[in-house]
């Protein structure tokens, strides 16, 4: 066996990306006139392809990685750690640069890859062994072990599309990590099991790297990194930005980057507003454990912090300072408030912050937008909009057998009981 497992050479893929003009009939009518050009451009001079646009995800990604490691793929949403594991898993092909790899993988990406819906799972179970290059004999010997760990005996002759999201999670990884992958490839798909699947997913994932397995791991969970890896790398816009090393000098970059990002994006979503005697300088979101986060999880511990300075001699009264998260149409979801708890604050230094905490973050899985704004006596000084823009996951709150999209928009604590 050589000495690395896993080597990417300058690892790039390339998108093209078509503009988006009109809607419906006048899109459609223009993409048709844009394919004909093109075509007409080919038989001319053998060039032209339409209007085009072109989008790196991963830009000259090299790294190596030996048996036993578990190696963490940091970033920030659209960083490219999943177009890598893609490619890693041949599920797409790289535009340049060079994979090696020895021995079989073992992928779990997003919730139904490699699974075939109409099938059942158990027929499911055959065919993703099968795809790795196991034997049937093999798969049938790991069977009885493979479906114990996934929790779903009484599901398993069931089709795969009438299973909820964490049971298929929790079947897809089970098939994954049981039929001895020389490198397991793990997405952030983990995070839709439930609390107890994801710690025993944990354990499994240490497992498979104490008998000689290397893993890759993508998580918004530093806390999980900074456990489960022993080394780790960062990535931001397609490219390397902490080359693969310490776990926890990458996680210490990736943070303080986070806070950066969002210091710059801040100040673009001004928009040109004019900013009055108190102004917002930075928006940070705290997840369970404390540390920064970028995604939003439901029923966990979560504190939003807004950075000021004034330029009003202080102590200034009558600052009231409000956070608006709204669905991504703008329709306002809820209005977190200093009037409405606290009162309208003093200011009693020009540069500070205020902090608003919740033991269970309440909102439902889906995607929203954050908004801030400062006013003192019904006159706003300082409002940034969409200061935020992304996800709440799950967080393993749901574990329901069947898949609903109806959750609305806020989770309510409630216990049930029959009589």
């Amino acid at each position: 066996m050589p000495e690395y497992i896993l080597q990417t050479e300058n690892l790039s893929k390339k998108y093209r990306l078509r503009p988006t003009v009109g809607l419906g009939w006048r899109r459609n009518q223009h993409l048709l006139v844009d394919d004909v050009m093109g075509i007409a451009n080919r038989l001319r001079n053998g060039r032209g392809q339409g209007q085009y646009t072109t989008f790196w995800a991963l830009q000259d990604v090299s790294f190596e990685a030996k048996e036993g490691d578990v190696v963490g793929i940091i970033g920030r949403n659209g960083a490219g750690k999943s177009t890598l594991l893609k490619i890693l898993s041949r599920v797409t092909q790289p535009t340049r640069g060079r994979v090696t790899i020895y021995g079989r993988i073992g992928s779990l990406l997003e919730v139904g890859t490699g699974f075939h819906s109409e099938l059942t799972g158990r027929e499911n179970i055959f065919i993703s062994g099968s795809i790795i290059g196991m034997s049937r004999a093999e798969i049938k010997k790991k069977f009885d072990e493979i479906v114990a760990f996934s929790g779903v005996e009484q599901f398993l002759d069931t089709p795969v599309k009438r299973f909820s999201s964490g049971m298929e999670v929790r079947l897809a990884f089970s098939v994954a990590a049981h039929l001895h992958p020389q490198v397991l490839l793990v997405d952030e798909v983990l995070a839709v099991g439930d609390v107890a699947f994801q710690q025993k997913s944990i354990a499994k994932i240490r497992e498979v790297a104490l008998d000689g397995g290397t893993i890759l791991f993508i998580s918004h969970n530093m806390t999980t990194v900074a456990s489960l890896c022993n080394q780790a790398m960062v990535l931001e816009h397609g490219k390397v930005v902490f080359p693969l090393g310490a776990v926890s000098e990458a996680v210490n970059y990736y943070l303080s980057s986070v806070v950066s990002e969002s210091r710059r994006e801040l100040e673009e979503s001004r928009q040109g507003l004019a900013v009055g005697p108190v102004k917002i300088t930075g928006f940070t979101i705290r997840g369970e454990d404390g540390t920064v986060v970028d995604t939003l999880t439901t029923g966990v511990p979560t504190s939003f912090t807004i950075d000021y300075e004034t330029s009003y001699p202080t102590p200034v009264s009558d600052v009231d300072f409000s956070i608006l998260i709204k669905t991504l149409n703008g329709e306002l979801i809820t209005d977190l408030t200093t009037r409405s708890t606290s009162g309208s604050l003093k200011l009693t230094s020009r540069t500070g912050s205020v902090t608003c905490k919740m033991d269970k973050f309440p909102l439902a899985p889906g995607n929203v937008s954050i908004s801030l704004q400062i006013d003192r006596r019904g006159e706003v000084l300082d409002m940034v909009n969409d200061v935020f823009t992304g996800t709440v996951d799950s967080g393993g709150r749901f574990q329901s057998h069947w898949r609903t999209e109806a959750l609305g928009w806020v989770v309510i604590d409630q216990k049930w009981s029959a009589s």
